[in-house]
């Protein structure tokens, strides 16, 4: 297939999923042997997970076996992301929060996480400070199993807007609710 015609099946995909153009858009790109598919999400209620399952089934990159570098030619190439100027617009709504969580970082140890929202079996953490690698917000599901969190997604989260890109994304993906953080 060439890459129009992956991506107008990533659409046909997405559209049984009750997912509109309106809220991911997909586009085709060649690049001398190679094809790039490119999903922006939009809409940020739109899973990501779901646009993911729909769009990376096609993708195809070849592996030298021996060197386990990738092959020039045949290969089809698919990212998924949220639309940046989507994101930047939403994150502004969670600016004030992220400003409260930096002002409070103080009062944390190096090695101690903020816990900044919880939903089921859902939590979020939060390492202010540099400890080995930046700051950064983890989205983290309770083990039943154990009294150990497994770690789902994490987000570079060094300043006000990434800290603040980070919490967009879990409010509009998780139906997390940050309003009511106490630090």
């Amino acid at each position: 297939m060439i890459a129009r015609e992956i991506a107008e099946e990533i659409r046909k995909d997405l559209k049984k999923n009750g997912i509109t153009s309106k809220q991911v858009s997909v586009r085709a790109k060649t690049y001398l042997l190679d094809k790039s598919i490119e999903v922006r999400i939009k809409d940020l209620k739109v899973s990501k997970k779901l646009v993911e399952a729909a769009a990376k089934k096609y993708e195809y990159v070849r592996w030298d076996d021996y060197t386990n570098d990738i092959l020039a030619g045949g290969n089809t190439y698919i990212t998924v992301d949220f639309d940046y100027k989507v994101l930047r617009e939403k994150a502004e709504e969670f600016k004030e929060t992220a400003r409260k969580i930096l002002e409070k970082k103080g009062k944390y140890e190096k090695d101690e996480l903020m816990r900044l929202a919880e939903k089921g079996d859902l939590v979020v953490l939060y390492q202010p400070h540099h400890n080995g690698t930046y700051p950064h917000v983890k989205l983290c599901r309770r083990n039943k199993q154990s009294c150990i969190l497994d770690n789902l997604e994490s987000y570079y989260a060094v300043d006000e807007y990434g800290l603040s890109e980070a919490l967009a994304i879990l409010s509009y993906q998780y139906g997390l609710d940050f309003t009511k953080v106490k630090v």
